[in-house]
């Protein structure tokens, strides 16, 4: 995602804390029990039969596409359909967050054990494909669902927890690697799947907006890997649908960044001699981030939306404190508990002066 210096600064600030806050947290769950090391045991199914005849080029060019929910149009299943565990994969894979995690040790030395391999250097770097922990991750990836918030995590706004999404990501590159220097292709895209699985688990929950890029990261990196194996085995349909796949990974991804662009308010917050800031944002944007609070198919751009309302309604105008203010009593008293627990976060919470100083400190 490429918008202005300053916008691109903020982003992964904004989008690494992207969230919904829903009711009933247990804060301390995750910590207080022990680790889960062994998955419970799950299949994954056969990919479906896919009628090449009648497959389709998702037309996100056209005019249309701008009203789609940023997911993929063609149906996942006919690549790398999940697995049937029942298990949630997010309890594991939160082990791993960074410094607080139970099993942060283990990621910062997965990361070490990280090696490039010249003929596969577009993947970047990746495990040796019999790495004890890349073993061990493989029968949580054959889950049915994945979900941190707030079954794992609690959901604290801007202070919302992530876990170290550069394990899955690495893991993702090592399986594929591993899959496309498989002599048997069969087993190579097992492999390739594997990682496209883990991103579409990433991405199912639909709340924290890094989650979502990783989890699209993943699916990438996997379908390049089964088109490898495709093109060298002549399977011209596996290859046309690969193709089909990975050209629909771009178009998410800017349109992804254009969402984040229309509500981002880093070009408005500028620092004050006394330490601390000032928001000079234009009607127009604020309009925007009150619709897109109230709206839309992809949840984790409501959320991004309420967290720009939540600098809004303390910092902006006297006019457009009201608008948001009257926008948040609207969504706290809707129906929808996750975001109604949301807007009153966004209402009632003041954004610490830290906070405040660290969004402008990188902007400089």
């Amino acid at each position: 995602m490429m918008p202005d210096s300053r916008t691109s600064r903020l982003a992964p600030i904004v989008a690494a804390t992207v969230v919904l806050l829903l009711g009933g947290l247990l804060a301390a769950r995750l910590l207080a029990r022990p680790p889960a090391m062994v998955a419970p045991t799950a299949t994954v199914p056969p990919a479906a039969a896919a009628d090449l005849a009648g497959l389709e080029v998702p037309c996100w060019s056209c005019p249309e596409a701008k009203e789609w929910p940023i997911r993929f149009r063609t149906d996942l299943d006919l690549l790398a359909p999940l697995g049937n565990g029942t298990a949630n994969a997010a309890e594991w894979f939160a082990l791993f967050e960074k410094e607080r995690g139970p099993r942060a040790k283990d990621a910062a030395a997965f990361m070490d054990r990280r090696v490039e391999l010249p003929a596969l250097a577009d993947l970047g770097q990746v495990v040796p494909g019999d790495d004890p922990l890349l073993l061990e991750a493989e029968p949580w990836v054959d889950r049915a669902a994945m979900s941190f918030y707030p079954e794992v995590f609690p959901l604290e706004g801007f202070d919302t927890r992530i876990t170290n999404l550069l394990v899955p990501l690495t893991m993702a590159r090592s399986w594929t690697a591993r899959g496309v220097a498989q002599a048997d292709a069969a087993r190579g895209l097992d492999d390739c799947r594997r990682a496209i699985r883990l991103g579409r688990l990433l991405r199912q929950e639909d709340v924290v907006i890094i989650n979502d890029l990783v989890g699209l990261a993943c699916i990438h990196i996997g379908t390049r890997g089964v088109y490898r194996i495709a093109q060298r085995t002549g399977d011209t349909g596996l290859a046309l649908l690969a193709s089909v796949v990975l050209g629909e990974v771009a178009p998410q991804r800017l349109y992804t960044s254009q969402r984040i662009t229309d509500v981002d308010l880093a070009p408005y917050l500028t620092k004050l001699p006394d330490g601390g800031a000032a928001l000079d944002v234009p009607d127009a944007v604020v309009e925007r981030i009150t619709a897109m609070a109230t709206g839309g198919a992809d949840r984790r751009f409501r959320g991004e939306a309420l967290l720009g309302a939540n600098l809004v309604v303390h910092f902006g105008t006297a006019a457009q404190q009201a608008r948001v203010r009257a926008t948040l009593d609207q969504i706290a008293a809707g129906g929808d508990p996750d975001f109604a627990s949301f807007a009153t976060w966004s209402r009632d919470t003041a954004p610490s002066p830290q906070l405040l100083a660290d969004v402008i400190a990188r902007l400089e």
